[in-house]
């Protein structure tokens, strides 16, 4: 019975994506093909935002009569773009993307809109049930913007200094995620026995499941029985004077989390750097390097002058991308550390945010916390891009 209801719960989903799809053409063949008769924007006007209001009732369980003037507003304004811009072009494509543009816009477009509402608005568990039975919430300006700054998302540590830390763990990771995926991409590219074996080997960590691949590993740096505190056991056994030397097994989840979780990310990070650069190598023609040959080049030569400068078009969006991902990758440090509002020496700013908002329960303020995030990122990708595109046109 568990399995029929399930059966029938996903198909009742896939019935409803289907009727909305449908209903969605309808709407704008609609528009496409009757926006130049003289009755198109009065039928407009009347039945579609009477249409969304009896939807949106039978969503919400209850009549909002102040969404009908939000459905008329808009629906005025895409009747008048239909009839005086658009006026039935492209028709065809419009269709075809009009399923997956209001897709985009409910999964993305509206949550981002509501996270900036709520980053001007007080939402917290002292205000949540006044938002919940009035709809308002106390409007506070820039007050969430300013806490930022000035105080800290968790118990001990500041927001300067998970910064500081974000960016000493984005830069490290990205450095040696280039480093080892270049490496690997260099002896791959060469004619070896076995090459085929080797790429995938060397692929698993990254094609695996995140959650499988960082909770095997984390076991790897148990303080007992974990892999690396017995390698390091053996090393001493071996080679006594690493003692001397501060050699010893440690504490890795506790003592040094952040470490820890740098070692795991590394690991999983360099197949996809490894995967780019591989691609990027062989797409270079060999004629370059046999002139380099006639010529007497060297290896570290060919290196610098023909690898480095055809490699970069295929490199650059990769570091920019790993960037962004390394930056924003709470998985690796929740997984390793258990964030619950455990251990604060490995949290850097997304896991700070994570839980001033679902640990704190301060949305508002974690709302603000999320923009200002977004905001850092995307002045560095910006920033970087655009010195990658002036260095390709100095060249």
């Amino acid at each position: 019975m568990e399995i029929l209801r399930s059966i029938y719960e996903v198909a009742g989903f896939i019935v409803l994506i289907a009727f909305g799809v449908a209903a969605l053409e309808g709407y704008f063949y609609y528009h496409f093909k009757c926006h130049d008769k003289p009755w198109f924007l009065p039928v407009a006007l009347a039945a579609f935002p009477a249409a969304a209001v009896v939807a949106a009732a039978a969503v919400l369980g209850d009549y909002q009569f102040r969404l009908w003037f939000y459905f008329l507003a808009a629906e005025a304004l895409i009747a008048a773009a239909f009839r005086y811009a658009i006026k039935g072009r492209h028709t065809v494509p419009y269709l075809l993307l009009a399923p997956a543009f209001v897709g985009l816009a409910l999964l993305l477009v509206y949550p981002f809109v509501f996270e900036v509402y709520l980053s001007f608005h007080d939402l917290k568990l002292t205000t949540i049930m006044s938002w919940k039975n009035t709809g308002t919430l106390p409007f506070v300006g820039l007050r969430q913007y300013y806490d930022v700054f000035t105080t800290s998302p968790l118990s001990e540590v500041t927001f300067w200094a998970l910064l500081l830390r974000t960016l000493v763990w984005t830069f490290t990771n990205v450095f040696f995620h280039v480093a080892g995926g270049f490496a690997l991409a260099l002896l791959l590219n060469n004619a070896i026995r076995f090459k085929g074996a080797y790429r995938t080997l060397l692929v698993v960590p990254w094609a695996m499941p995140q959650v499988v691949a960082v909770l095997a590993m984390r076991g790897e740096f148990h303080s007992q029985n974990g892999f690396v505190n017995i390698v390091i056991s053996k090393l001493l056994e071996v080679f006594p004077f690493l003692a001397s030397l501060g050699v010893a097994p440690v504490q890795w989840l506790s003592d040094y989390p952040l470490l820890t979780c740098t070692i795991i990310n590394v690991w999983l990070g360099i197949p996809f750097m490894m995967v780019v650069i591989l691609g990027g190598l062989q797409s270079i023609s060999s004629s370059y390097y046999d002139a380099a040959d006639i010529d007497g080049a060297s290896y570290f030569q060919k290196l610098r002058f023909i690898t480095m400068p055809l490699i970069k078009p295929v490199l650059m969006p990769a570091v920019t991308l790993g960037t962004v991902w390394t930056f924003n990758n709470i998985n690796v440090i929740y997984l390793v550390t258990g964030q619950a509002g455990g251990t604060e020496q490995a949290d850097i700013l997304v896991s700070a945010l994570y839980k001033a908002a679902f640990t704190y329960n301060r949305y508002s303020y974690s709302a603000a916390f999320a923009l200002v995030v977004f905001a850092l990122l995307f002045f560095i990708s910006v920033t970087y891009l655009h010195g990658f595109d002036a260095a390709k046109e100095e060249r």
